[in-house]
């Protein structure tokens, strides 16, 4: 009754009657439901957004084995921030990991932050580039700009190379990244002309590389 409600099957939809059907068997130990009621409870459909229970439901659901990489990275978001859980790094970091596993991009560029901060023990540059990387690939803006930096500054990659960073903070700039447009503007300055043509050929390269990849999810 609750999917029919929901997704309005043989019925007019209606989210609260929803809600209400998925709490009660959400309450009775169905884990589909937790799994449900926590993304309700977190969307405020068919009731107000309250993240307390939001983080109850989903955690209780992903325990018991149901979950999905967005939830996944929203229990590591509540658990970084320390929003309705007492924060907790190591939680963050398990949560993140499964959730960047499963493709989730955001997930591998906090998961990136985490290593490359050093807040789950000592840093790691190297796993931080990996996860990075992967997000960058994945068109994130801010984990292209991460990229950026450490193409800058040589942690966690091979060496300093000014022309990868420019190539990675052209990308952030392009997808609408403030401070991707500062860090490409000051390499402008810095970079030779003959440098500066090769930077932005290597963004284009890797451009293409990204479009070329998120076709083929689309696709497939």
């Amino acid at each position: 009754m609750a999917q029919r409600f929901y997704y309005g099957y043989g019925t007019p939809q209606n989210f609260q009657k929803a809600f209400s059907l998925y709490l009660k068997a959400a309450e009775q130990g169905d884990v589909d439901a937790m799994f449900i009621v926590g993304g309700m409870y977190m969307k405020g459909q068919g009731t107000v957004v309250n993240t307390a229970e939001a983080f109850r439901w989903l955690y209780n659901a992903a325990i018991n084995g149901r979950s999905s990489k967005e939830s996944e990275r929203i229990l590591a978001e509540f658990f970084v921030t320390g929003k309705n859980v007492p924060q907790n790094y190591e939680e963050a970091l398990h949560w993140y990991e499964l959730a960047a596993n499963g493709g989730d991009f955001e997930a591998q560029s906090e998961l990136g932050y985490l290593y490359f901060t050093g807040k789950v023990g000592e840093k790691d540059y190297k796993k931080a580039a990996h996860w990075f990387e992967l997000a960058a690939r994945n068109d994130y803006p801010l984990a292209q700009y991460n990229m950026g930096i450490l193409w800058y500054t040589g942690n966690g990659v091979d060496t300093v190379d000014m022309i990868k960073a420019y190539a990675w903070f052209s990308l952030a700039a392009a997808n609408g990244y403030g401070s991707g447009v500062v860090a490409e503007n000051f390499l402008k300055t810095v970079l030779s002309d003959k440098e500066l043509k090769d930077a932005q050929e290597a963004s284009m390269e890797i451009y293409r590389e990204i479009k070329s990849l998120n076709q083929g999810a689309v696709t497939n």
